[in-house]
């Protein structure tokens, strides 16, 4: 397992008992609230929260239409909290890449302020392809700095990060990896300090 990827690992296991209080748990309610908005989802549908945490996405997705709800995280902690909080749901450690998934399993894939986590994104991208049925969704609410503060995060502080990140993207960024896995419509869009991706496999 990569360097970052064990820092978000053992940050997250700690954080897991008070997330929802934490500053971060705070930070990242935006990013769910407009992932909870926009997702579209039907009766049946099967939904995978990638870097579920406690499942409060996962959670919120499962009360707008009777779905099969599916969170996978990194932190044994989170997934232990997110089992207790939704029994309903089923919830297993483990990375992105790869997914513990068949093909073509899922109708509907969520990230939410977790993409800048992953040390692999693009072989995600592919890992998203490959599990989303035809015409599956992959949706994703990332933070959105400007030009500046990115390159900022990107080269100053995201080194030294003990959470873990790795990089955050451009809109033009997100939309070229997503479209070169395969992926069609992809959608950006920002909202405060939100950026927004949808796209269609």
């Amino acid at each position: 397992m990569e360097k970052r990827t064990e820092r978000s690992k053992r940050t997250y296991d700690r954080m897991a008992a008070g997330y929802d209080t934490s500053p971060e748990g705070y930070y990242t309610q935006p990013h769910k609230a407009e992932l909870i908005k926009q997702v579209l989802l039907r009766d049946g549908d099967s939904v995978l929260d990638v870097a579920c945490g406690n499942g409060t996405l996962l959670g919120a997705l499962s009360k707008k239409a009777n779905v099969h709800g599916f969170g996978v995280d990194l932190s044994k902690n989170m997934i232990a909290a997110a089992r207790e909080r939704y029994p309903a749901c089923t919830f297993a450690v483990s990375s992105c890449v790869p997914l513990p998934f068949e093909n073509e399993s899922m109708d509907v894939i969520t990230v939410s302020c977790a993409f800048h986590h992953f040390e692999d994104p693009r072989s995600f991208a592919g890992e998203c392809m490959r599990v989303l049925k035809k015409s599956g969704m992959v949706y994703m609410a990332e933070p959105f700095f400007t030009p500046v503060i990115r390159w900022l995060a990107n080269t100053v502080v995201f080194p030294f990060s003990k959470s873990g990140d790795v990089k955050v993207y451009s809109e033009r960024e997100l939309r070229g990896m997503f479209e070169a896995a395969g992926f069609r419509s992809a959608e950006t869009y920002i909202k405060g300090t939100v950026l927004f991706f949808s796209a269609i496999k």
